[in-house]
């Protein structure tokens, strides 16, 4: 038996998978196009056979090796070393977690320092207070709600 190198067992698995089409022609023209491969391959359908029978019935695409594993678990191992540093940091005041702006908070502290605002910012201001009560800002009010809140001595995370 020749040995499968992976753009041959590649193109044999596509040529396999074929073989659930609903249409007779596609199937028909799998197993033509099997044939044909194999042969210019030096392979038989019975080394095929072997292939499949040697693989203890695991499908190996779903498999993980010990070196995927050992990968995969130092990085949960990392992501979770991260995840309580910022745990026991704290978020600030005005930023969840994961970074992202609490609109309300911000809203509610520009609010309360809007005297040096224009009419039109305090206004603006005003209503982002209560709309983020209920909803996120668009993306245009949230640039100028963060525009006003760093001016007013807020800091961006």
């Amino acid at each position: 038996m020749s040995s499968l190198n992976e753009p041959v067992a590649k193109r044999i698995a596509t040529l396999f998978r074929m073989l659930s089409s609903d249409y007779e022609g596609e199937v028909l023209n799998a197993v033509a196009a099997m044939k044909r491969l194999f042969a210019a391959e030096g392979l038989a359908f019975h080394d095929i056979a072997t292939v499949i029978e040697s693989c203890n019935g695991e499908i190996e695409e779903l498999k993980y090796s010990d070196s995927d594993a050992e990968i995969i678990f130092a990085r949960g191992v990392e992501k979770g070393r991260a995840e309580q540093v910022r745990v026991q940091e704290g978020p600030p005041e005005f930023y969840d977690a994961d970074g992202r702006p609490r609109w309300n908070a911000i809203a509610l502290f520009c609010q309360k320092n809007h005297q040096r605002l224009r009419p039109a910012e305090q206004g603006f201001v005003d209503d982002m207070a209560g709309n983020t009560l209920w909803r996120e800002p668009s993306e245009k009010q949230a640039r100028w709600l963060l525009s006003i809140f760093l001016r007013l001595g807020g800091r961006r995370q």
